[in-house]
């Protein structure tokens, strides 16, 4: 029976459905074909062209992958790259049903696994369906007769699609696609899917709560601004999209393209409860929408009657397209299937934003953060927000830029119930650091970024760590301690670690001057930057300081820092477990800026950074990161910097036949890809000739070409002081450890160069200069340039050659 002739009841007062034939928009499919779309014209899809400037995707049945790889499915799917800010997605798997999310990756695609799927009685779909009859299926789903009924009509519809041929007069397309997939196997792969939905599409239906969370989840990606959007709805999704966007206000929402794919809102029994959830008599077209387009595959049963046009009003704004999913006819309803049709891609691309959806394009929430927000929308992130800064149009100052940006933040609060406390907000020089939920962030790049132009961008406060007596001779700094006085006297050294112990190895010279903390929100807190973790004390006795020891063997030992009369400032920017944020660091660099431009004088002429993380090179520039730009200013203002390479030179690596240890070119991390700094790589502390750079070692050259590290210095088991010394008699076990990494050898590099300024202060102030000849002195190791830098540093020769 013809579905044009159920809905011709006396009963029923809608819309009779017209006869299609589609012959316009179905493709021609021939035997060998990989693909088969449809033509569509641009007068289908012009209306809103150019305006769009979010996707927003609807999942559809089934169980799925952790939210961000499903959407960067969808993204390689519909664009073939990640869209970061420019997509969204309304995710609203049931996990009390799908336990464990679908493994997958971004291009394994949006295919339901169903023979692994658990059923309620721990069966395989597989296993279920050879036990369990249909009317079974749907007695298990649904509890009030009613909707068992209706659910089983939509099964029994779904599956009569296979004998009548989905229901179009496109018969000679529907002859050509068919014999390419034998009846027992479609039949079996379409009870498959017809059992899959009736869980889902009860639960939309029948069980308000799961609907509301269904609604929700697209209602919160659209609530935060960032229109026009287009929505891109499959299977289920589909129903859940079209009844939030009829609930819309057009005034406020604005959608050019409504974009159903594999969806069953041509089913009689769901169009039928779809009326009842709407309010609508006459099924319509949502007010907000310019233009519907749907697309539907010739063997998709979920997807059983394919023409939207003659059941939805007006007629003319929807375009029904057959096509032919790249997955079919194994995977005919795959939603990665219908997105990577070059028909569907050219609908969307036709009403989006083209400069913003490029794979370089400019963007508000940095790539990163957009991922950690998709997986974890309702926890708090930590985010560090850049300022704009005043131009010629618009000369607003920072400061009130800062106010706009918080002041956003502080009401979007209020208008939750959250209190402010919560967002912990830290005001920096060029940045505001907060810790935001997904729509606090969304509201924002809305509201400050779009609208107020107060947000330059939106970046993920990203994590850093700590990159984990011989040595000095070893570049000859002793020689330049004993003939050039080189000593660091009246240099100033900031260090930005895990703080400092008053270690006996600092008492002598009084090198400890000043300790901030760092890490609790607000300004630096001055006083004692405890080290409970070791890392920063370690890092500071290579730079300052001096003791003499009795050895085990009774013999006299002097442990000398390589500048160790210079004067020390403390920065704890590291917690106690070695970890921090962006946001700290430049805390630090904002004070340290301060404290020199309020100085007659240069206050601080250097910084040492022995920490570091990973990047995203897709989300920034390399070396062009928040913590590299304020690094940057201050090389610039005259300070120093001096960074640790980063330990990421070896990895173990997973392969078909197990594990393989490997060496890493390309891993020089975040910040020592930075250009106006002096990174460090490390080599062995005794024999550099002969063992050369350290396995660990970062290599470079950089993500975009540049030679990094510059130089290496010793890192392997240097002795330094030890944070948990003890009281009684010193002893060298008591009072230092041996510590490896690059992190040991950055303050070497410091340490040579504070020497270094103390005996030729005139090039205080011109830190290009100073690296200039710093590297001009190297000893060249006979090691490739990327993994060396210019060799091994050299006091005595620097200061000779000065």
């Amino acid at each position: 029976m013809k579905k044009a002739a159920r809905k011709s009841s006396a009963k029923r007062k809608v819309a009779p459905k017209r006869k299609v034939t589609l012959k316009r928009k179905v493709a021609k499919v021939t035997p060998g074909s990989v693909r088969a779309e449809a033509v569509t014209s641009d007068s289908d899809i012009t209306k809103g062209a150019g305006f769009a400037r979010t996707v927003i995707y609807v999942h559809g049945i089934g169980n799925k992958p952790s939210p961000s790889v499903l959407k960067c499915q969808w993204d390689h799917a519909l664009f073939g790259f990640d869209l970061g800010e420019r997509s969204r997605l309304a995710y609203w798997v049931n996990r009390a049903y799908y336990p464990n999310p679908e493994t997958g990756n971004c291009g394994s695609g949006d295919r339901i696994s169903l023979e692994t799927q658990p059923t309620g009685e721990g069966l395989t779909v597989k296993e279920h369906m050879a036990a369990v009859t249909l009317e079974e299926e749907v007695k298990a789903v649904a509890t009030r007769k009613s909707d068992k009924d209706k659910l089983l009509s939509i099964a029994e519809t779904m599956e009569r699609a296979n004998d009548r041929g989905s229901g179009v007069t496109a018969a000679s397309v529907e002859a050509k696609v068919f014999p390419f997939l034998p009846q027992p196997i479609r039949e079996w792969i379409t009870r498959q899917l017809v059992r899959a939905f009736l869980r889902d599409v009860n639960d939309y239906m029948y069980v308000d709560a799961r609907r509301d969370v269904m609604k929700k989840s697209l209602l919160d990606r659209l609530d935060v601004g960032g229109g026009p959007f287009v929505v891109v709805a499959h299977s289920q999704g589909s129903m859940i999209a079209y009844d939030v966007l009829c609930g819309l206000d057009p005034n406020k929402y604005k959608v050019p393209l409504f974009v159903t794919v594999g969806s069953p809102l041509g089913v009689d029994e769901v169009q039928d409860q779809i009326r009842k959830l709407t309010g609508q008599k006459t099924l319509k077209k949502p007010a907000c929408v310019d233009q519907w387009m749907n697309f539907a595959d010739i063997i998709d049963p979920v997807a059983s009657d394919k023409n939207l046009s003659g059941d939805y009003v007006p007629a003319a704004d929807i375009t029904d397209t057959i096509v032919r999913n790249l997955d079919s006819p194994k995977s005919p309803h795959s939603g990665t299937g219908y997105l990577g049709l070059a028909v569907v891609q050219a609908a969307v691309r036709k009403v989006v934003d083209t400069s913003l959806f490029q794979r370089v394009a400019p963007f508000l929430i940095a790539k990163d953060l957009v991922h950690d927000m998709e997986n974890d929308g309702q926890s708090r992130h930590k985010t560090l927000i850049e300022l704009t800064s005043p131009a010629h149009d618009d000369v607003r100052t920072i400061e009130e830029r800062r106010i706009e940006v918080t002041t956003i933040l502080r009401e979007s609060a209020t208008k939750r119930n959250i209190s402010h406390a919560d967002l912990r907000i830290e005001n920096l020089r060029r940045y505001v650091a907060a810790d935001l939920t997904r729509s606090e962030t969304e509201t924002l790049a809305t509201e400050g970024g779009i609208h107020q132009k107060s947000v330059e961008r939106i970046w993920k406060n990203a994590a850093k760590g700590a990159y984990l007596d011989v040595s000095v001779d070893t570049v000859q700094a002793r020689t330049a301690h004993a003939g050039y006085n080189a000593r660091g006297k009246n240099i100033d050294w900031a260090v930005l670690d895990t703080g400092v112990v008053h270690h006996p190895h600092f008492k002598q010279f009084k090198n400890i001057v000043a300790e901030f903390d760092c890490t609790s929100v607000g300004p630096p807190t001055q006083g004692a930057a405890v080290d409970l973790h070791g890392h920063g004390t370690h890092v500071a006795g290579i730079i300052a300081g001096c003791y003499d020891i009795e050895g085990a063997g009774g013999e006299k030992r002097i442990f000398t820092g390589l500048a160790p009369e210079a004067k020390l400032h403390i920065y704890k920017v590291l917690d106690h477990n070695g970890n921090g944020e962006d946001a700290w660091i430049i805390k630090a660099l904002d004070h340290i800026a301060d404290l020199n431009d309020k100085s007659d004088t240069q206050r601080i002429q250097g910084v040492n950074l022995s920490l570091g993380g990973t990047f995203d090179p897709s989300v920034f520039g390399c070396g062009h990161s928040p913590l590299c730009n304020e690094l940057r200013r201050l090389w610039r203002q005259g300070v120093v910097v001096v960074l640790a390479a980063g330990n990421e030179g070896f990895a173990v690596l997973q392969s078909a036949t197990g594990t393989v240890n490997a060496n890493m070119a390309l891993s020089i991390g975040d910040p020592a890809n930075l250009d106006e700094a002096i990174a460090v790589g490390s080599v062995h502390k005794e024999k550099p000739h002969t063992y050369g750079v350290s396995y660990f070692s970062s290599r470079g050259p950089t993500a975009d070409g540049r030679q990094k590290p510059d130089l290496v210095a010793p890192g392997e088991r240097i002795n330094s002081c030890r944070h948990d010394f003890k009281g009684g008699k010193p002893t060298v076990d008591g009072l230092y450890v041996a510590m490896s990494g690059t992190s040991m050898a950055a303050p070497h590099v410091s340490g040579m160069v504070a020497s270094f300024l103390s005996a030729r202060r005139e090039f205080i102030g011109y830190p290009d200069t100073v690296k200039e000849l710093l590297i001009a002195s190297c000893t060249d190791l006979k090691r490739d340039r990327p993994q060396q830098g210019a060799g091994m540093p050299n006091l005595t020769k620097m200061l000779l050659n000065s």
